[in-house]
C-alpha cells in the first residue's frame, strides 16, 4: 500500500522466492487529506511488516499535479501470502479508512517476477526500453563476475554449459533481491524524469 516520501521505502521480513508476487497500488490523496493519509499508511505498513510471508515495499510519489499520487508495490513472497494478507481482517479495517483520503478510485494490480520493479503509475509513461536494459545490464554483470570468480575454482573441469549454469542460478536469484529493487529505487529520478518521486 501506499507510503509517504519520509516512510522507509523498503522492508525485509521474508525469505526471497522467484515466484514473489507485487501488489501494485495507485492512489490519489485528496491535498487536505495527505497528512491524515501518510499516518494511515505508516500504521498499514507496521502491520504488513507483520504479516508472514511480506518481504518488502518500495514507493513512488508524484506531487507534481493539483492532486497528489502515491504509487505503492508490495512485496509478497508468494500469492498465496498476497491473498492471505488481502483476506485479513487488519487489511479489511484499512480499507474502510481510505475513501475518506482518497480522490478517485484505487487501481490495484498485481505482478509477478522481476517486472514489477519496473511498474509505474498507470498516468505515467514507461521507462525507455534501453534505461530498463541498461540497468539490467548494470544490475547482472557485476553478479555474474563475482560468481564466476567465487565459483570458478569449485566448477574446474565441469562442462561448460555446467559451470555457466552455476553462476547464471545465484546471479538471477539475487538480481531479483535485493539488487534490481535496489537499483530501481536509487535510478527511479533517472527512469522516471517526469515525475517527483519520493
Amino acid at each position: 500500500m501506499p507510503d509517504a516520501p519520509q516512510l522507509s521505502p523498503a522492508d525485509s521480513a521474508s525469505p526471497r522466492r522467484l515466484d514473489g508476487v507485487t501488489l501494485v497500488v495507485t492512489e490519489r490523496v485528496r491535498p487536505s487529506q495527505v497528512a491524515a493519509y501518510e499516518a494511515w499508511a505508516r500504521d498499514l505498513h507496521a502491520l504488513q511488516r507483520q504479516q508472514p510471508g511480506f518481504v518488502g515495499l518500495h514507493v513512488l510519489r508524484d506531487a507534481s499535479g493539483p492532486v497528489p499520487e502515491y504509487v505503492t508495490l508490495v512485496r509478497f513472497a508468494s500469492p498465496e501470502a498476497l491473498a492471505a494478507w488481502r483476506a485479513s481482517a487488519g487489511y479489511a479495517r484499512a480499507l474502510e479508512q481510505l475513501p475518506q483520503f482518497t480522490a478517485g478510485q484505487v487501481d490495484y494490480r498485481e505482478s509477478v517476477g522481476l517486472e514489477a520493479w519496473f511498474d509505474r503509475p498507470a498516468r505515467a509513461p514507461a521507462p525507455a526500453l534501453w534505461k530498463n536494459v541498461l540497468v539490467g545490464i548494470v544490475g547482472v554483470y557485476p553478479l555474474i563476475l563475482l560468481f564466476n570468480l567465487l565459483l570458478g575454482p569449485l566448477t574446474k573441469g565441469w562442462p561448460w554449459w555446467a559451470a555457466i549454469l552455476s553462476t547464471v542460478v545465484p546471479s538471477t536469484i539475487f538480481l531479483n533481491w535485493p539488487v534490481l529493487p535496489l537499483l530501481s529505487r536509487w535510478l527511479r529520478r533517472w527512469l522516471y524524469p517526469t515525475r517527483t518521486l519520493s
